[in-house]
């Protein structure tokens, strides 16, 4: 049995790795709640005492401030949970003797150039999450041991989809969808979710990682194209998809941040061969 820490359990994406794990009789997997382990005020002690009792076999890192406009107005907070946290858990787990899986996001990417961008792509961040997640895969790939950094983007679930259900909101109101001129890759959660527990568990194997990966199901895609999918999927083909202009936000949004996956999809044939699903054939779940 594989035991895994999971740290931002109750996450968009810990969740799906949470129910991914349940599903796995070979797993045990521990996810503390932040009354357990906040990550805001935990010392550097504290968490090598936790990863180093013996009681795990690999540590995951979900947890982020992921509010991006957020992230502009409480830039302390960020920088504790995007770039020191990780820091600090990539090294207690070389001190360990752990595999460490940390998460990053595709807007490390999208303040210069266009994508698609690959796993040897120097970050280019747009707005302060970007800057602080990218100081963040840094001091990870710093440390010595087995580590790796899986970058996710745009992700959709059955339960909680927003801009899906911005789509069809509109679709079904306006009689047409404004979208926003951006381009990225589509993730299906729980598919993700499974591949993350898959991948502690090559870890533990001794298998061979690459530093950075970039994990996804499907092509990228624009907005447009995204939205187009979405509404074909629920029979709403005929529903025009036209430019939006540009929102007033805090913090700037890349328009171009798609990661290239071609080096990930070879790594992944070659080790154990499980993918992630094809986004455009998620589109249309729900939960009941």
């Amino acid at each position: 049995m594989k035991r895994i820490l999971l740290l931002g359990g109750s996450g968009r994406l810990g969740r799906h790795v949470v129910r991914a794990a349940g599903l796995d009789l070979g797993i045990a997997l521990q996810a503390p709640t932040r009354d357990e382990l906040d990550l805001s005020d935990v010392t550097a002690d504290a968490l090598r005492a936790r990863i180093d009792s013996g009681l795990f076999d690999a540590v995951l890192n979900c947890a982020a401030a992921a509010n991006v406009d957020r992230c502009e107005t409480h830039r302390s907070e960020a920088e504790r949970l995007n770039a020191e946290v990780p820091a600090l858990l990539a090294d207690a787990c070389e001190q360990a003797g752990l595999p460490f899986v940390h998460i990053s996001t595709d807007y490390v990417f999208g303040g210069s150039g266009g994508g698609p961008f690959d796993e040897r792509a120097p970050p280019s961040p747009a707005q302060h999450y970007g800057v602080t997640k990218a100081a963040g895969e840094r001091a990870v790939l710093a440390c010595g041991g087995r580590r790796a950094v899986a970058r996710v983007s745009w992700l959709f679930d059955a339960d909680v989809s927003p801009f899906r259900d911005y789509v069809l909101r509109e679709a079904q109101t306006r009689g047409e969808v404004p979208v926003l001129d951006q381009a990225s890759r589509p993730t299906y959660l729980p598919g993700l979710g499974r591949w993350l527990v898959d991948l502690c568990a090559v870890m533990v194997h001794g298998a061979f990682v690459p530093d950075v990966l970039h994990p996804a199901g499907g092509p990228h895609a624009s907005r447009t194209e995204w939205a187009r999918a979405l509404l074909a999927a629920h029979g709403l083909d005929d529903i025009p998809v036209v430019p939006q202009e540009p929102q007033s936000l805090l913090a700037e949004r890349p328009q171009d941040s798609r990661l290239a996956t071609e080096r990930t999809d070879a790594w992944i044939r070659a080790t154990w061969g499980v993918g992630l699903p094809d986004w455009r054939e998620c589109l249309a779940h729900r939960s009941a």
